[in-house]
């Protein structure tokens, strides 16, 4: 008997888009999902100004499929020494600028521009604060003798702590959490939430290195034990408010990630919801994934949910799905998720 669920449309709080060919390439995984799309600004170029952010976005809107007229991208800025304060307040003002993302340096991809101390952008934080500007955050130490598997933690203990303390009002949302000590940091603020990603839901560190190193599973912070899997499945499934989608798609092509250096990323945009609605009607809550994907989040950064409605349906049997994508020039992309899809179909809903 087929399991069926009616959902408001999701929103995507993280993922990134890229550009040139590879934003033509994956654009429509994303519009024709998700309402909502809070864009990464970690291109090779750091999205770091308003006109910047303007220039990326149009190139997002025009990328867009027509199929996907409803679709809206958030745009962020990054959070470097070039980012100006006036600036931001204008592109804020202006309903440019959603957010401000910050990336410890070298803590994943085009990350090189970030900091090396939260605490020297306070004054940035200060009309953040003020402002009522939500700022992103890694969490992620990249200080090499702390164990790969304890840098969240680490992070959330030597440097995120002191901002929160000193920016009691700055909504907060600690990124792609991966750790039982994300979940309960997270829980000890009441200005914090989280997105949390179908890989780190779905998938734990045996599942990458054993018996082999697998590269598709490879992303920023690590996919962690099988226990802080459980702990972020069972609190997102509980419906807690502070927790939402964020897939943190991030492609890479195939030659990237099977490369001399795997580069940190996965592309889940194509199957992402797929493999969520899994993990809640695994856990007989399917009737929380709406909270989870498309209320939690939205309410967050001050939203109603869509009154668009997706219908998603589980088949018993299989379903042919593909498994890469390629770029106009021809390179492939694996889609994170497959085995979750071949068993859900979903479709807009009509009246």
């Amino acid at each position: 008997m087929a399991l069926t669920i009616t959902i408001p449309r999701p929103d995507d709080w993280h993922v990134h888009l890229r550009d040139g060919e590879m934003l033509d390439a994956v654009i429509g995984y994303t519009s024709l999902r998700f309402r909502y799309a809070m864009v990464m600004p970690n291109l090779t170029t750091p999205i770091a100004t308003t006109d910047q952010a303007v220039t990326y976005r149009n190139l997002i809107n025009d990328a867009t499929p027509p199929e996907s007229p409803d679709f809206h991208p958030l745009m962020t800025l990054y959070c470097t020494d070039q980012l100006e304060v006036q600036d931001l307040l204008r592109g804020h003002k202006e309903e440019i600028v959603e957010a401000v993302k910050y990336y410890p340096a070298g803590a994943t991809t085009n990350s090189q521009s970030g900091g090396s101390s939260m605490m020297d952008y306070s004054h940035i934080f200060e009309s953040m604060q003020e402002h009522g500007i939500p700022l992103l955050v890694h969490a992620e130490s990249t200080n090499p003798n702390i164990d790969i598997y304890d840098r969240e933690a680490a992070f959330l203990e030597q440097e995120l702590q002191d901002i929160c303390n000193n920016f009691p009002e700055m909504k907060i949302t600690v990124e792609h959490i991966s750790t039982s000590a994300g979940v309960d940091f997270v829980n000890a603020y009441e200005t914090l939430g989280a997105s949390v990603t179908p890989h780190h839901l779905s998938r734990n560190r045996s599942d990458m290195i054993s018996p082999a190193f697998h590269a598709d599973l490879f992303c920023k912070p690590v996919i962690n034990s099988e226990n802080d899997r459980q702990t972020l499945v069972s609190t997102v499934t509980s419906g807690n408010p502070s927790f939402f989608l964020g897939t943190d798609s991030a492609p890479h092509p195939t030659k990237a990630k099977y490369g001399k250096e795997a580069k940190a990323g996965i592309f889940n945009a194509a199957y992402g919801l797929e493999v969520v609605a899994e993990i809640f009607a695994s856990e007989d809550k399917i009737d929380q994934l709406p909270a989870f994907t498309s209320e939690n989040g939205a309410a967050f950064y001050g939203y109603e949910p869509s009154e668009e409605q997706l219908v998603l349906t589980r088949e018993q049997v299989e379903i042919e799905v593909a498994t890469h994508l390629s770029t106009q020039s021809g390179k492939e992309v694996v889609l994170f998720g497959t085995e979750e899809a071949s068993h859900w179909t979903i479709k807009a809903k009509t009246d």
